[in-house]
């Protein structure tokens, strides 16, 4: 009698201490001892430097406006902007060559601009994006 009520707390205890022991052991699979929480960081930033607007050359001005113009009503990525979000990291990515020729030319989705944008006006845009972010971005500074 005595070991059955034996077997019957050293069960008990089993199944009481089980989620921990398998809890315990997910985590350790996840390769995260307990459950993370983001730590915040405060970064303290230069708040006139960070307004400041972007030092741009004539070429570059021209080409936000026609940006603006042409460009930013479909460029926002969104459904009622279905147009991916231009800026310096898609230039770097795909290149000069590729981003002329796609504003030239078109695509299915993008009228193309050939017959009614000079080549110096199409670079001027392409030098703008070489110093913009992409759009919903702000941008990074040091």
């Amino acid at each position: 009698m005595e070991t059955n009520r034996t077997y019957l707390r050293c069960a008990a205890g089993l199944v009481t201490l089980s989620p921990l022991i398998v809890a315990s052991w997910v985590d350790a699979q996840n390769g995260e001892a307990h459950a993370t929480v983001p730590a915040v960081v405060r970064t303290v930033y230069d708040m006139r430097t960070f307004i400041a607007p972007l030092p741009l050359t004539e070429t570059e001005l021209k080409g936000r406006a026609l940006f603006a113009r042409r460009c930013a009503n479909c460029h926002g990525g969104t459904a009622q902007r279905p147009g991916p979000p231009l800026g310096q990291p898609t230039v770097e990515r795909l290149g000069d060559a590729f981003i002329r020729e796609k504003v030239g030319k078109g695509s299915q989705m993008m009228p193309g601009f050939e017959y009614s944008l000079e080549p110096s006006q199409i670079g001027q845009i392409i030098a703008f994006l070489k110093t913009a972010p992409p759009r919903g971005q702000n941008p990074s500074r040091d």
